[in-house]
């Protein structure tokens, strides 16, 4: 087509990185064919002289820069006043700098259709948001050198024009210098594809030439895989944008193509060179050891799992991570990562010096081809550990109290997923689908990159006991490469008949690599007189009990999985208490680890899962200080490496970190009856659950950094806030706001500043009906409406959230239910305004056989409100930060279940307990909050009304990572070995 030059566009949401990352992003604009940027504005934080300096090297490399903006709240008119400070802003800069220095044009994102109350207000919403188009058109066009641009839905035509029959596609298409569709489709021909739901809006183009450009998606999507290349990858949309642009050429309307958006393009860019650079070069061949028609590159030499180097077999650390299996929005099952997740992953892990990476069950076939990738353009490649996943549920049983290992179906259902696991392994097999379980055809043979075998999951006690009770005279088991040794029990034999299918399968490859099965302290072989709870010192299940035999000369090892901090003989046992380790020091966990390896003489021994969390919540309390959670990301790496060096010193052969990413569908026995429903525990993320947090990769709310909350006394953050709702009170405005994981609250004095030697907060949370007017902890206040919750401030060392009494799980569950703490029978009574401190149960009270004594019933108070910056650039960086005061801004976020909501994905809090009579979910419909502030004795207590805070469900969480603290300090300890 003639005309003018088409667009190739891309957007920076993060304006940063124009300072510091300024000729990267023009040479990536250069190589990709970009020739314009929608670049967003930050007036607060970007220097001017930034802008300029970008924008002068852009320009010289032929790339225009537009100038950024956007809130749905845009599209009211009481929002007019920011259209016009932007507008400003812009034509301000481009006056007061050189040519070669100014914004090409305008370029906003005004997404009036996401406004809370769209569904019932369309038409009067579309009208406010055409007179500020109107406003905005004429505003810009002031100075006709600046061009002017709108994002807008593909489906924009499908709306009229209040009282006409004129599309709102075509009206805004006349009006502006051009529109960028956000057309997200994956394919560009067929069903529900980019030219199926772009040609109308072509097809009514009329007389316009060159005002269409088609935007597609790289960002990771919450709306749909097929809203995105993100998981196709960089080499399949431009195939298909060969086909989109071909087919698009003949309409005058084209302009040309968008692709959303830098960060996610650049990601992709990276991680397709390498893969890229593979396959353009020699892929490296492992060196492989082969003997009597067996290969192997790894085996067991005495207590050690060596490597095949070409030549001789060495020994080494086997320093590594386990890999979790989802990521937001969903369970394990689901198997949701991509290629690209993978890639990123692996080149991280390798950052981090990680030799190995383990799995715990076979997953999709993308997985084992982004391996194989990665390491054939690796230096040193990425070893894997495969696990493989024990039908645990019916090992259980329903009941819990367990069934016979030796069950047909059990031991069927087992035997298949063995040998499922060897032939995904070697690329030699087609799983069907089958829900909850990985499907495809596996084509790629990774056995070169297999350092081993980790069979089964923590075995349940009971079910070991059952197995054991119910085969009292069986014979220990005989195979042809495993065996169970003469003082097996029948459970032993039945691992080891199980090693031995494995052990079948893998000869028909012609593969030999070492194997174990999975352990952990429960059912260890070693005597725990001092732990206090039967079960978990019930059994054994001993790995010297099960041997490889001369046919399996690849070997045989032990995997255990050893926290700190249970089970509670590591707390108790008073031989830990005093051990010293190899630096003089007192440290239980280094004392279990030394008798576990010395038990297990002649053999290697793996640490398999090993770890604390970097969580707002805690679960247990564990030796020295290393508890199950409530730690800073800092003292996690700090712990973490400790621990690493313990396993390290102690002789073990491995240490596997749990774990890589943070998962949000996990749970824990303290929070789990308050996370209901059940099945939306992916959707959002709890930072109470401990179990969510232990990886070294933060998996946060927002598609990117720039979309979080930071408490750090500045407001840039607030102010891009697609949905927050403001209040004016008496010298302060209050701001509310959300995101999968908080409630935000921002408190901005109109005069003077946030001094809490003389300021006292009371701010009070109504959820659902019932509650009370008034706080014993807040005398003086009373509230418009009933509240289960109050924040009262006070500074650094006493700012607590509390709890009404009546809707407080704790007492209701320990002290009314179960009799293990003292109450009061006011307790049930919301009305009383009796409030208590927010707590988590840690432990009951506990027996110590041996000590002869009780420990009484442990409990946290988790309400307890920290105060410190989230900004992770800033030196005092504290993740369980809860608050922050800079001058006049105070802001505070409050983690969603400490709001009493059991899934805000969904709007459900539970119930007042002591009339439900257990932990019932209940809709909320939002959450109305209500301040006072006592500010140099002088009470401001006057009524008013609170802010009352109200979002739309999702059913897809938005999300991102971010290298935690943790990671730096493991990176320089993983070096070290």
């Amino acid at each position: 087509m003639s005309g003018p030059a088409l667009i190739k566009s891309t957007w920076i949401w993060n304006p940063e990185i124009i300072s510091k990352e300024a000729d990267d992003i023009v040479a990536f604009s250069k190589q990709n064919g970009i020739n314009l940027i929608y670049l967003h504005i930050d007036q607060k934080s970007i220097t001017q002289e930034a802008y300029r300096s970008f924008i002068q090297k852009a320009g010289a490399a032929g790339i225009q820069v537009d100038a950024l903006a956007g809130d749905p709240l845009w599209s009211l008119p009481e929002n007019q006043k920011s259209i016009q400070t932007f507008v400003d802003w812009v034509q301000d800069y481009n006056q007061s700098v050189n040519k070669e220095e100014r914004f090409h044009g305008i370029h906003v994102d005004i997404e009036f259709y996401t406004l809370a109350h769209w569904d019932d207000h369309k038409e009067e919403i579309t009208k406010q948001w055409m007179t500020n188009i109107e406003l905005l058109v004429k505003e810009t066009k002031k100075d006709q050198k600046l061009e002017v641009s709108a994002d807008v839905p593909f489906w924009i035509n499908e709306l009229m024009i209040p009282g006409t029959t004129e599309t709102l596609s075509k009206w805004l298409i006349h009006r502006m210098d051009h529109i960028t569709l956000m057309s997200y489709r994956d394919h560009a021909e067929g069903t529900n594809s980019i030219m199926e739901i772009v040609t109308p809006i072509f097809n009514e183009a009329g007389a316009e030439d060159n005002k269409v450009v088609v935007g597609v998606n790289l960002l990771k999507s919450s709306e749909g895989n097929d809203t995105t290349f993100h998981e196709e990858g960089l080499d399949e949309m431009e195939r298909q944008l060969t086909i989109l642009k071909e087919k698009l050429k003949k309409y005058s309307l084209y302009k040309g193509i968008a692709i959303h958006d830098y960060d996610s393009w650049r990601e992709l860019a990276k991680y397709t060179a390498s893969a890229s650079a593979s396959v353009q070069s020699t892929p490296k061949a492992m060196p492989v050891f082969e003997s009597g028609g067996i290969k192997q590159i790894a085996k067991v030499d005495g207590e050690h799992l060596t490597l095949f180097d070409g030549t001789s077999w060495k020994q080494t650390f086997w320093a590594g991570m386990n890999l979790g299996a989802t990521t937001p929005g969903h369970f394990p099952g689901e198997l949701s990562p991509s290629r690209t997740d993978y890639l990123r992953w692996f080149a991280e892990m390798q950052e981090m010096h990680v030799k190995v990476v383990r799995i715990y069950t076979i997953l999709p076939p993308v997985f084992y081809e982004a391996l194989n990738d990665f390491n054939e353009s690796a230096e040193v490649p990425l070893f894997v550990m495969q696990g493989i996943w024990a039908p645990d549920e019916e090992l259980a049983g329903e009941d819990r109290m367990g069934r016979d290992a030796f069950t047909p179906e059990i031991t069927k259902d087992f035997t298949k997923e063995i040998e499922d696991a060897v032939g995904v392994i070697h690329g030699d097999i087609t799983l069907p689908t089958r829900y909850g379980h990985a499907s495809g055809e596996y084509r790629t043979d990774v056995s070169q990159y297999l350092l081993g075998w980790i069979v089964g999951t923590e075995w349940f006690p009971y079910t070991v006991q059952v197995t054991n009770s119910l085969h009292p005279d069986m014979p220990p088991f005989k195979g042809d490469y495993f065996t169970a040794r003469e003082n097996a029990s029948p459970f032993e034999s039945w691992l080891a008949s199980m090693l031995e299918v494995l052990a079948h399968k893998e000869i028909q490859y012609g593969w030999q690599h070492p194997a174990a099965f999975t352990n952990w302290l429960s059912t260890d072989p070693l005597n725990h007189p001092n732990e206090p709870l039967k079960q978990e010192d019930l059994v054994s299940v001993d790995p010297m009990h099960v041997a490889a035999t001369s046919a399996w000369t690849a070997g045989y090892f032990a995997s255990y999985h050893v926290y700190p901090y249970y089970p509670d003989f590591l707390r108790y046992e008073a031989k830990y208490q005093s051990y010293r380790d190899v630096d003089g020091k007192i440290n239980p966990y280094a004392g279990y680890l030394h008798d576990l390896r010395a038990y297990h003489n002649g053999i290697p021994v793996f640490v398999s899962e090993f770890g604390v969390p970097s969580s707002r919540g805690i679960t247990h309390f564990g030796a020295a200080g290393l508890n199950q959670g409530m730690h800073t990301e800092q003292e996690q790496g700090q712990m973490d490496a400790a621990m690493l060096k313990s396993i390290y010193d102690e002789r073990y052969d491995g240490a596997l970190l749990f774990s890589w990413q943070d998962e949000w569908f996990k749970y824990t026995w303290n929070t789990f009856d308050l996370e209901i429903p059940v099945e939306r525990r992916a959707m959002w993320r709890n930072r109470l659950t401990n179990e969510e947090n232990f990886g070294v990769i933060a998996v946060e709310p927002g598609k990117s950094a720039s979309d979080m909350i930071i408490l750090d006394g500045k407001t840039t953050d607030w102010e891009k806030r697609p949905l927050k709702v403001k209040q004016s009170y008496d010298n302060f405005d209050l701001t509310v706001s959300h995101d999968e994981a908080y409630l935000y609250l921002l408190l901005k004095k109109q005069e003077g500043e946030w001094d809490f030697s003389k300021d006292t907060v009371d701010i009070g949370f109504d959820t659902l009906k019932g509650g009370s007017l008034v706080a014993d902890k807040a005398p003086g206040a009373t509230f418009s409406s009933g509240i289960e919750f109050l924040l009262r401030m006070q500074g650094e060392k006493d700012t607590r959230l509390f709890v009404n009494s009546a809707y407080d799980q704790h007492t209701w569950l320990y002290a009314y239910t179960k009799n293990m703490l003292p109450g009061d029978p006011r307790y049930r009574q919301d009305k009383l305004g009796l409030f208590l401190p927010w707590k988590l149960a840690l432990n009951k009270a506990l027996y110590l056989p041996v000590s002869k004594k009780t420990v009484p019933f442990e409990e946290y108070e988790v309400g307890l409100m920290k105060s410190g910056t989230t900004d992770p650039d800033d030196s005092a960086f504290n993740t369980l930060a809860d608050w922050y005061a800079a001058e006049n801004i105070l802001e505070i976020r409050i983690p969603w279940m400490m709001l009493g909501y059991t899934d805000p994905s969904s709007k459900q809090v539970w119930r007042y307990p002591y009339v439900a009579d257990g932990i019932v979910a209940t809709t909320s419909e939002g959450v109305k909050v209500e301040p006072f502030v006592e500010s140099k004795g002088q009470s401001s207590f006057a009524q008013s009304e609170p802010v009352f805070y109200q979002w739309d469900s999702w059913d897809e969480p938005t999300s991102h990572e971010r290298k935690k603290q943790s990671f730096e300090i493991l990176r320089q300890a993983y070096g070290e070995y």
